[in-house]
């Protein structure tokens, strides 16, 4: 079915795919901006950083604790340039699982998370997109 798309074409899906996700998640460049914060596009991928948001992160998410970055669909939100910078191979990653599992995807990191959790394990490090997204990075485990 695919097949027959360019890669210009399959790329345009990946994005509607991921739409709804991205568009909800997209005020929060002008909440970081009117912050103190900026946002900018970066390889396809709109990167927010500072202002209230990269302080909330700084002092922790439900379930993750304090993180350098977070994906949501095509947005990623950092503390700061810098932490963009350092978390940019691990938060693509997340990316392309979102254009893999599309808006269905925090729902299946929350069960997958939630699975390894009953298992003793925890949510965060040991959640399998986690795994993979530092795989990605060359960190092994």
């Amino acid at each position: 079915m695919l097949q027959g798309l360019s890669a210009q074409g399959l790329r345009v899906l990946k994005y509607l795919w991921v739409a709804p996700v991205t568009v909800l998640f997209l005020p929060l460049a002008w909440l970081a901006s009117w912050t103190g914060g900026a946002y900018a596009l970066h390889s396809g991928v709109l990167e927010i950083w500072g202002g209230k948001l990269g302080q909330g992160l700084n002092r922790g998410l439900p379930l993750l604790g304090a993180v350098a970055a977070i994906t949501l669909g095509h947005i990623v939100i950092g503390i700061s340039p810098d932490y963009l910078n350092r978390t940019r191979v691990h938060e693509r990653e997340h990316v392309r699982q979102f254009e893999r599992w599309g808006f269905f995807f925090p729902l299946i990191y929350l069960a997958a998370g939630l699975w390894v959790l009953s298992q003793g394990k925890r949510f965060y490090l040991d959640n399998p997109f986690e795994r993979a997204a530092r795989r990605a990075e060359g960190r092994l485990e």
